[in-house]
């Protein structure tokens, strides 16, 4: 499946058939009731099997990067931030090429990061995520919830010209 050059030839890749775009879409859409709800582990079952449905290499598909971000962001939810960063990692590796360009995956490891005590890679995420979004990225979501502050704060501790 590699090309002479080492990368995947993407014309061998299985498509994501409207069918199983209908698939992942039910168990995204259950996995976002179930969180609301409270029920996390529910929550990340679902996604797991959407996860499970995607062709591999799953890499390749931006589909697999939805379902990491939602698992790991149950994961810091729970303040299992080791579990959450595999998650982000994982997305942030995506060679979709969404990956990296996504400044919420990029917080959250930057988050995931200083939780578990990688300062340089906190400081590398979190400032890349200030860099595409500005001090916003960090401010509370619409319920509240996210206290970005604390995050903010180690960045402009760590990075000169932050304000």
């Amino acid at each position: 499946m590699k090309s002479v050059s080492g990368k995947m030839d993407e014309e061998k890749l299985e498509e994501i058939t409207p069918a199983l775009k209908a698939k992942l879409d039910e168990f995204a859409e259950k996995g976002n009731l179930l969180e609301d709800e409270g029920q996390y582990d529910e929550a990340i079952e679902a996604w797991e099997e959407g996860l499970h449905l995607i062709p591999g290499p799953q890499q390749f598909y931006s589909e697999t990067i939805w379902f990491l971000a939602a698992i790991g962001d149950v994961y810091v939810k729970k303040g299992m931030y080791a579990q959450a960063h595999q998650c982000f990692d994982q997305a942030r590796g995506n060679l979709s090429g969404d990956g990296y360009g996504n400044p919420f995956i990029m917080l959250r490891l930057g988050e995931c990061c200083l939780e578990i005590g990688d300062e340089k890679n906190a400081v590398e995420y979190l400032l890349r995520a200030y860099m595409m979004e500005g001090k916003e990225i960090f401010e509370p979501d619409e319920d509240g919830e996210d206290d970005g502050q604390k995050y903010f704060d180690f960045l402009k501790a760590h990075v000169d010209h932050i304000e």
